[in-house]
């Protein structure tokens, strides 16, 4: 008996997809520390812009990556800030994804990690399930 041809061993056949899967996983790790590397003022600035309303928990942060007002009884001045800031952050999103290849979606649930990982305890965040979670 004959030892198999190359392209009908298991073995190989079976390495080439986890060598795909590894080269593109690679990709996506470097594709993943580009798109940190690159907003870090971002996801500074703004957080820093709502560090006092954030505080009192009148101000909240979103697990898609945006701002959202805990008190609705918020004053006008306070509602502006907080669109300024998610049309700034949805720029931005759309810049990395349109760059990077990805939906707005996907760089803003990076980005509200980020965020996460960045603001102080005693912040609140509102979780995909509808739930309020606080650091």
């Amino acid at each position: 008996m004959s030892a198999p041809h190359r392209s009908s061993d298991p073995a190989t056949t079976l390495a080439l997809p986890g060598r795909r899967q590894a080269l593109a996983l690679l990709f996506a790790l470097a594709a993943l520390a580009a798109l940190l590397a690159s907003g870090p003022a971002l996801a500074q600035e703004q957080p820093r812009t709502l560090d006092a309303p954030r505080s009192t928990g009148v101000v909240a942060e979103r697990w898609d990556g945006y701002a959202i007002l805990r008190d609705n009884t918020a004053g006008a001045d306070l509602r502006a800030v907080v669109e300024t800031i998610n049309r700034k952050r949805r720029d931005h999103y759309g810049e990395v994804a349109r760059r990077e290849g990805t939906t707005i979606e996907s760089v803003g649930r990076i980005y509200a990690q980020q965020i996460f990982n960045q603001a102080p305890a005693g912040t609140w965040f509102l979780g995909e399930d509808g739930n309020w979670k606080r650091k």
